[in-house]
């Protein structure tokens, strides 16, 4: 029989007087329970990401926003990068990359174009490409088959046309105002890329697919030192999908989210707060990027050496007043080298991820939440068909952004928040902070190069002014602001040059 409406009133407010009065009991007797990450039914909000047409996530960030928020925008973004067309590409895949800031809108379907970048004389023709064979410090990270691990960028409408008007090469960097700067849902996707060899098995669980990638050359610079760069050919590869930087304006964070995810099987992860082990640590699984009982001390080594050589001219000591006179000349020795014939480096890099979570700080839980999500998000993609699925073998390494209302022309790394170390270990594989240490001074992350101050201090090349826009790398496309596509080498004994 069903009870009368004003007592099924007075049932409720019984109810929730109760349920006030054991909360108030509770928190007198014990310590207050930490929220759950990620909250129940984020999960089941995740196919929305993957619908043709979905909006790119920006809500998750209101004022006051806890750690786990960020990371779950993370997971949201990658799923939204990661959703496959008919034809089975990933949504990032169909983005601009950089070479179309130089080509009219439109055209043919795009392909993947991986490190096509080489020099750029002002004289010559643009071959700016989707990306390079060399980090942003310059270094080579060699796979164990002798190739290179290529780089590609891929940008949403709103940050590409933003991107387009404030350029290096046009001038709208140096005329525009600090007031143009990227709208909230902008969004930019730096990939990496594994180079299979024919025959050769991805790591498994990888996404695959088919890349366009430089013929490299040597060629002897005016300096005297020998550099492979492309030769303006280009082959077509298969290449797995080794990690992707995720990267967005969302509400309440002009600085952007800064989030990086890696293939599970890339490298062994040092666990957060262990600071750097012993060179002889080693692990004896095999990864990607690792052979198994490799010393960490051999891991993540330049493709340069540093060497400084010091000349002194010193006097009698009868003659005290004489000034010495010191020399000091720094030599940059490379360390590998290139065979053009097969179009392999040797030796590899082995390679180890120093800070598992990038130190996340924000919260105790913080390393806990990662991984919380990264078991609920990775369960949803286990339950979609091939090769959606291939995305549940990523895992989220960690987020990086600023406090609300704080980014502005003086801001970097030191005013970093949540994984304040982050780096990918396949693309800032030699920029690391090993040492792991969190205090605003040591830190190290996204925001050490990304950031307002990027083109203030490059010399050779005219300073310009900070601008907050001068987060993104992709405004220096087409100039000697941009990393040069080329490594200094060796070749082999014997090779005409």
């Amino acid at each position: 029989m069903k009870r009368p409406v004003h007592a099924r009133a007075l049932l409720r407010f019984v109810s929730v007087l109760a349920g006030l009065c054991a909360v108030h009991v509770a928190s007198a007797e014990t310590a207050p329970v930490p929220e759950a990450c990620p909250p129940n039914g984020w999960q089941e909000n995740l196919p929305n990401y993957l619908k043709p047409g979905a909006a790119f996530p920006t809500q998750d960030t209101p004022i006051g926003a806890r750690d786990c928020a960020f990371h779950e925008w993370s997971w949201e973004a990658f799923t939204w990068a990661t959703a496959l067309d008919g034809q089975g590409t990933p949504r990032f895949l169909s983005l601009h990359t950089p070479e179309d800031l130089f080509k009219p809108a439109g055209g043919a379907p795009r392909e993947l174009h991986l490190g096509l970048r080489a020099a750029h004389p002002a004289d010559a023709p643009h071959i700016e490409g989707a990306g390079a064979i060399v980090e942003a410090d310059g270094n080579l990270l060699v796979a164990p088959n002798g190739y290179p691990i290529y780089a590609s960028v891929h940008m949403n409408d709103a940050y590409f046309e933003t991107a387009k008007r404030n350029l290096v090469s046009n001038g709208g960097y140096q005329a525009n105002t600090d007031a143009d700067h990227f709208p909230v849902g902008a969004a930019v996707f730096k990939a990496t890329w594994l180079r299979l060899d024919d025959g050769e098995m991805p790591p498994p669980g990888a996404y695959v697919t088919l890349a366009r990638v430089p013929v490299l050359g040597v060629a002897l610079t005016p300096n005297n030192t020998l550099y492979a760069s492309p030769n303006g050919q280009t082959k077509l590869v298969k290449v797995a999908l080794l990690g992707l930087h995720v990267v967005g304006h969302t509400i309440n964070h002009p600085e952007f989210l800064w989030a990086t995810f890696e293939h599970r099987l890339n490298s062994p992860r040092v666990p957060d707060g262990t600071n750097k082990p012993a060179p002889s640590t080693s692990v004896a699984e095999n990864f990607t990027l690792y052979a198994g009982n490799t010393p960490f001390g051999q891991c993540n080594i330049p493709s340069t050496a540093t060497t400084v050589s010091t000349t002194s001219s010193v006097t009698s000591l009868s003659t005290p007043s004489t000034t010495v006179t010191t020399n000091s000349t720094v030599t940059q020795t490379p360390r590998y080298t290139f065979d053009a014939a097969t179009q392999k480096f040797s030796p590899s890099t082995n390679v180890v991820l120093w800070n598992a979570t990038g130190s996340e700080t924000h919260s105790l839980n913080g390393p806990a939440n990662i991984a919380a999500l990264n078991l609920s998000a990775q369960r949803f993609f286990r339950t979609q068909k091939e090769p959606q699925s291939t995305f549940a073998h990523y895992d989220l390494i960690g987020t990086v952004w600023m406090d609300a209302g704080t980014y502005n022309l003086n801001s970097n790394q030191s005013n970093a928040v949540g994984s304040v170390n982050l780096a990918n270990s396949t693309a800032e594989t030699f920029v690391q902070n090993a040492a792991g240490t969190t205090t605003p001074a040591t830190v190290g992350n996204c925001f050490s190069c990304h950031n307002p101050q990027t083109f203030t201090s490059v010399a050779p090349m005219p300073n310009l002014q900070p601008r907050r826009i001068a987060l993104s790398h992709v405004l220096s496309a087409g100039t000697f602001y941009a990393v040069p596509n080329q490594i200094a080498v060796q070749v082999p004994a014997g090779t005409v040059r």
